[in-house]
């Protein structure tokens, strides 16, 4: 592995005598702690779907998936260094990778894998809800209907099989959500950091673990301290007691979505002219402009990344606005932002109630509307449609359509269904996309190989400091 060759060249040069100069121009060292400054620190590490940086950053340190996802949504090797298929794309078999370890010293299993997406299928995760409807009996299964689930098993300690009802595009995606991360029966899991301490709402600490399957990160430790607001983030990176603060600043590329989403169950949005009229009131370009850094007006639901934006659809004529609403929002939002878009909403004459909250219960949240920073469960386009759907009552055009998507295999045929999705529920108003923006965090100086995933996900396996 590449973190493993480099530690004999780090070694060679340290015996050599260099300076200290010279042996940091030489890229990674190995050692060292990085302390981490959240707004927010999740009360376990069980995997699941990740609501805030915070929990996704912990969970992507703690756990593996049996596949990750590359470009156009393919799989990439995870806990599995490969597949094969079989019975016309109705039958998957995924060879686990040889040596693996958890973090309690557990050899890594296909009986551990089936255990732990078993779990993941009975989740509600959206992904596993997309996985369920295409293994046999797993719809059964998820609706706790039957215990048994003849779509997934573990022929022996290296291989899991998934048997599916039908072929289906991409049907590894699934396994690439960090709800279905793969543990041992004690829940340790087999990433590159091995949690050490958790105490909810103060404190983690985590230790690199040398038998990770991709090699030893190159910090010792990692330690996450949840302070209360933006500005003791800036403090304490400006302080030195911070070398990374999460919540400020630009990482990456542009890759979450700042969201409205109108309920259009509710009185004040019932009508697609209302919806329409909050739709305009909305200045995309001055918003990511002047109230958000470094990033870019939304002109689709997904990232172009994962699905090249196309024309805009039609909308309904705008009408007047009036009355009351509670507009809930998601505390990873950055304020000015969502001061901004509130200053919008009372323009279009209507008196806006604001409710700041968990982005997990702003995500759940009865309101007439809410704000949210989405970033996708699954970087694969049909998946995170699918998810953007089950935010709102999704026009029943929408769900069909995302339906022949999920079973096209032709790739040119697909993605042309996937486009058509995107626009039949922007074209419904309910789903307001306005900005996209990067990853938020801020690095001291002397920080180096930080990463973001295409979700938006910070990514420390690879992070290094100076010495």
């Amino acid at each position: 592995m590449r973190r493993a060759r480099l530690r004999v060249v780090l070694a060679l040069a340290l015996s050599l005598g260099l300076p200290a100069f010279l042996r940091g121009a030489l890229g990674p060292r190995y050692g060292g702690q990085l302390r981490v400054g959240v707004l927010e620190l999740p009360a376990g590490t069980e995997p699941g779907r990740p609501a805030g940086a915070a929990e996704a950053l912990l969970q992507k340190a703690v756990h593996e998936t049996l596949v990750g996802l590359g470009p156009e949504g393919l799989p990439s090797p995870g806990l599995a260094q490969r597949w094969t298929s079989a019975a016309g794309g109705r039958e998957w078999t995924l060879f686990l990778g040889t040596g693996l370890r958890f973090h309690d010293d557990r050899a890594v299993t296909a009986e551990d894998a089936v255990r732990s997406l078993r779990r993941f299928l009975r989740s509600r995760a959206p992904a596993a809800e997309r996985l369920a409807e295409s293994l046999e009996g797993g719809e059964g299964f998820r609706a706790r209907r039957r215990e048994d689930l003849p779509g997934l098993e573990a022929p022996d300690a290296g291989r899991v099989v998934l048997r599916l009802i039908e072929p289906r595009a991409l049907p590894l995606a699934p396994l690439a959500s960090p709800a279905a991360a793969i543990t041992s029966p004690s829940g340790a899991g087999a990433g590159p950091f091995t949690p050490t301490v958790l105490l909810p709402g103060r404190r983690a600490a985590l230790n690199a673990f040398a038998g990770h399957l991709r090699g030893r990160p190159f910090l010792d430790e990692l330690e996450l301290r949840q302070l209360p607001d933006r500005a003791a983030l800036e403090a304490g990176l400006q302080a030195g007691e911070l070398e990374l603060a999460v919540g400020e600043g630009a990482l990456g590329a542009p890759s979450q979505m700042l969201l409205l989403v109108l309920d259009p169950t509710r009185v004040s949005f019932r009508a697609p002219g209302a919806r329409a009229a909050v739709a305009a009131s909305l200045d995309r370009s001055d918003l990511a402009r002047h109230w958000l850094t470094a990033a870019l007006p939304a002109v689709s639901l997904l990232a172009p990344a994962l699905l090249p934006p196309l024309g805009t659809p039609a909308g309904a004529a705008a009408t007047p606005l009036a009355g009351r609403v509670t507009l809930t929002v998601a505390r990873d939002v950055p304020p000015l932002a969502s001061q901004r878009v509130v200053a919008c909403l009372g323009e279009t004459g209507l008196a806006v109630r604001v409710v700041a909250d968990t982005p997990a219960r702003a995500r759940q949240a009865s309101s007439e509307a809410r704000l949210l920073l989405f970033a996708p469960e699954v970087a694969e386009p049909e998946l995170a449609l699918a998810e953007l759907a089950g935010l709102v009552s999704t026009p029943p055009g929408a769900h069909a359509t995302l339906q022949d998507a999920a079973a096209e295999r032709d790739f040119d045929r697909r993605r042309s269904l996937l486009h058509r999705a995107e626009a039949e529920l922007r074209g419904d108003l309910a789903l307001v996309p306005l900005a996209l923006v990067p990853a938020a965090a801020l690095a001291a100086p002397g920080v180096h190989g930080l990463a973001a995933d295409p979700t938006g996900r910070l990514l420390l396996e690879d992070a290094w400091r100076e010495p």
